[in-house]
């Protein structure tokens, strides 16, 4: 599992003052959306800059990533693919007519920090539900020492977690576990930094108990970071993708060492009562980002100069740019639908210049 992390020298840049009005779109080769993105946030403002800053950010990451990737030895072919993603996009309804835009490639690569994010909102989608608001889930860090040979790393690190799983001390105090690989790299050492983010349900166990047990299964090369009670922020944090790609993405070497350790690797693992949970993160199935509807219509294409990023960091259509011939109605077109609508009259658009009264519900 990864997350876009800000690399040092990027940290830097981004913390001079920010505009506080007019933003351009962060989409490449877009326009500002006039009157629309940074005022109509309101006392949300600091937010919205924030997502879309970040979202500056991936774009930024994804094109060092694909420069990098036609350097490396074995993975050049994935820098066309990588290059490609999220650039095209395809306007999205759902039956309680709210809109949005959807990225129509995805080049599947793990180091992709669009897709580590889509893996990401997948899996917490699919998690929450089952783990926020429960009683008795504790959080702990399995790692060991740093290592040059990051297959290797990764191969002794689920070794020890498998002794560990058999100690007395684990055995009597969990029920089940959610198991997340973390990699990290050290610039300077060139090394990496494998370890194992752990949301488990059971009893509590004294941190020097569990670092002492932890000692024993890695035979004295390694120990816990920390452990603590779970809560609401800590569930969200753990099923993150959190690969700071920033630390390597300008090193062929260390990307292709990354995807050569991690090929055919599961990030995530589940064990006891949590066993049953999914973890497949290539799920293709459409929600709606406003209301969580699965009964979603393809509208048609989305030009990059019609989009914007509204404060909840979801592409948004802008009404106002689209062309006449983009305003299907349904005498007219007739959308494809998976079920029927619930509003049976739908959709009703307004024309070019007007706003409907169902985007000011959506915004």
């Amino acid at each position: 599992m990864y997350q876009v992390k800000k690399s040092k020298a990027r940290r830097g840049s981004l913390r001079s003052p920010r505009p506080t009005g007019q933003v351009v779109s962060s989409l490449p080769d877009t326009k500002p959306v006039q009157g629309r993105a940074a005022g109509s946030v309101g006392g949300d403002s600091e937010q919205w800059l924030g997502r879309e800053y970040r979202l500056l950010d991936r774009y930024a990451l994804q094109g060092e990533l694909a420069d990098t990737l036609k350097q490396t030895k074995r993975f050049s072919r994935l820098a066309a693919r990588v290059a490609e993603c999220h650039r095209s996009f395809r306007h999205k309804v759902c039956d309680r007519n709210h809109q949005w835009a959807e990225a129509t490639k995805s080049c599947n690569c793990r180091l992709c920090p669009h897709d580590q994010r889509k893996r990401s909102l997948r899996l917490a989608h699919r998690w929450e539900k089952h783990l926020l608001g429960r009683d008795g889930l504790r959080y702990c860090v399995f790692s060991e020492r740093n290592t040059a040979d990051l297959s290797a790393g990764i191969a002794s690190l689920y070794r020890a977690w498998a002794r560990l799983r058999k100690s007395s001390l684990w055995k009597a105090a969990a029920h089940g576990a959610i198991v997340v690989l973390e990699v990290t790299y050290n610039r300077e050492e060139e090394t990496w930094h494998p370890h194992l983010n752990v949301l488990f349900a059971g009893l509590y166990i004294p941190f020097e108990a569990l670092n002492q047990a932890w000692i024993a299964a890695t035979k004295g090369n390694g120990q816990t970071s920390f452990i603590r009670a779970a809560d609401a922020g800590t569930i969200r944090e753990l099923i993150k993708y959190v690969t700071k790609l920033s630390d390597f993405v300008d090193n062929p070497l260390a990307v292709n060492d990354f995807l050569a350790a991690t090929a055919r690797k599961r990030f995530v693992r589940t064990y006891g009562e949590f066993y049953q949970l999914p973890v497949d993160d290539e799920d293709n199935e459409e929600h709606c980002p406003d209301c969580d509807s699965t009964c979603i219509a393809d509208v048609g294409i989305a030009h990059a100069q019609q989009l914007y990023i509204d404060y909840k960091g979801v592409i948004r259509i802008d009404l106002s740019r689209l062309r006449p011939s983009q305003f299907p109605v349904s005498e007219d077109i007739p959308l494809a639908w998976p079920r029927a609508p619930i509003e049976r009259d739908f959709p009703r658009w307004s024309r070019p210049g007007e706003i409907s009264q169902q985007e000011n519900r959506s915004n």
